[in-house]
């Protein structure tokens, strides 16, 4: 039952556990969100790629600093929920929030000013992939945002969720390697949390 909860993590259920997560998520990661953000430059005609959106809270953030943003989730509940939040700016056309999987982004290359990614690559299937679709979306010069809370297992609390639920947890340097490997130059910040902030550019 408790696993079934946590499973919610990975990948928010269309029910109450799954809602009640996603609400709590945009509440609670707001500091953490708020700190990555502030790493990037953001200009009012950029366009910007939330990759496992959520609640959609981020979207509403960047939409109050860019003409165009898109969302994406592997999750139903997440795209429900990201939708209601910023149904105004979809309806005026500023805003689309799709599923879809980040091995197939549905975007023309060099099309993106600035991907993110918050508290979401634990659960990507083949990172590199991943990594490899976000940089042919992005323009030269554009900005990937990676910003999670665990960069080892070192923390008790980490390692308990992750050995519980499908979830890995990559160290900044597996993320510099891959990174790199993918034709990115990056970047990153820890605080003393041990929270991580990544800038890689195309």
């Amino acid at each position: 039952m408790f696993k079934s909860f946590l499973e919610n993590f990975r990948k928010p259920k269309d029910n109450f556990a799954g809602r009640f997560m996603l609400k709590s998520m945009n509440k609670g990661h707001e500091k953490l969100a708020r700190w990555g953000r502030s790493y990037l430059k953001i200009d009012q005609e950029d366009t910007i790629l939330d990759l496992g959106c959520g609640g959609g809270r981020n979207i509403e953030y960047f939409l109050a600093k860019a003409n165009k943003v898109y969302g994406m989730d592997h999750s139903g509940m997440s795209v429900k929920m990201s939708r209601e939040i910023n149904k105004e700016a979809i309806e005026s056309g500023r805003c689309e929030i799709s599923l879809g999987d980040v091995k197939s982004l549905p975007f023309k290359d060099e099309s993106i000013d600035i991907v993110t990614a918050f508290e979401t690559i634990y659960f990507w299937e083949d990172i590199v992939e991943c990594f490899k679709e976000i940089y042919r979306v992005l323009k030269k010069g554009g900005q990937f945002l990676i910003c999670n809370e665990a960069s080892s297992k070192e923390r008790r609390d980490v390692k308990k969720l992750a050995d519980s639920i499908e979830m890995e947890v990559y160290t900044p340097d597996d993320l510099t390697k891959m990174l790199t490997n993918a034709g990115f130059y990056c970047d990153y910040h820890l605080d003393r949390k041990k929270q991580v902030a990544f800038i890689a550019k195309k």
